[in-house]
């Protein structure tokens, strides 16, 4: 809490100094979201609610044109559809690939081999950031009730702070701005075919289908239009 509240001090200072004291700022989250592609090992991640060059997703969280977010943290995550059957009942967020459930999902163990890059109007504010340091392998993991255990368990997840890191400097998207994320892995990945889950007489089926970038941080609301200062 504490790096928070130093976070908001130093970001409402800066606006301050450009006279624009009265921006209000709230903690808040961008979440974007891109479907695997076993035929590419590169993927962008659009920023603005605006960019329709690659369409949004259902799960995605992202920035009004008239907004600036100031990013202090940044997570990276495998989602999985729970239950094929109906892919919108359910997301789980992975750190790991949860090969205990099904040996398809050796296919996404390079999904946290590789790096990402950011810029902002052309110029690079982060370069090279590895995707191991998101890689969190949970204490406890998948366990079916059949394999003898009373009751099925699952990832001991937190997702305050697994998968995700903090981001020194802190980062700035701005709506009146390009904002390019590149994501590059070492090789391509393949979604996977699917791994059941039971617990007890009910199988649920995963399947891992996108990945997420979370930033989360302080949404700078109606700020972007103060570009030119």
């Amino acid at each position: 809490m504490l790096q928070i509240r130093n976070s908001y001090n130093n970001i409402l200072k800066k606006y301050q100094d450009l006279g624009k004291g009265n921006v209000r700022l709230t903690q808040s989250t961008l979440l974007l979201v891109q479907p695997i592609n076993a035929a590419t090992d590169t993927y962008k991640f659009p920023v603005l609610e605006t960019d329709n060059a690659i369409a949004p997703q259902p799960e995605e969280i992202r920035l009004n044109m008239n907004d600036e977010f100031i990013s202090y943290d940044i997570g990276y995550y495998v989602m999985c559809n729970m239950d094929k059957a109906d892919v919108d009942a359910g997301r789980f967020f992975l750190t790991y690939a949860p090969m205990e459930l099904h040996h398809s999902f050796t296919g996404i163990l390079g999904a946290w081999l590789g790096k990402l890059a950011i810029s902002v109007n052309n110029i690079q504010r982060v370069e090279k950031w590895d995707l191991k340091r998101h890689n969190i392998i949970p204490r406890t993991q998948f366990q079916n009730t059949s394999a003898g255990i009373p009751a099925a368990t699952q990832p001991s997840l937190k997702y305050e702070a697994d998968g995700m890191f903090p981001m020194q400097p802190m980062l700035v998207f701005s709506g009146a701005k390009k904002n390019d994320i590149t994501l590059n892995l070492v090789a391509a990945i393949s979604a996977t075919a699917g791994g059941d889950w039971t617990t007890g007489a009910t199988a649920i089926t995963f399947e891992a289908r996108k990945l997420a970038l979370l930033f989360r941080g302080l949404l700078a609301q109606n700020a972007a239009k103060f570009q030119g200062a």
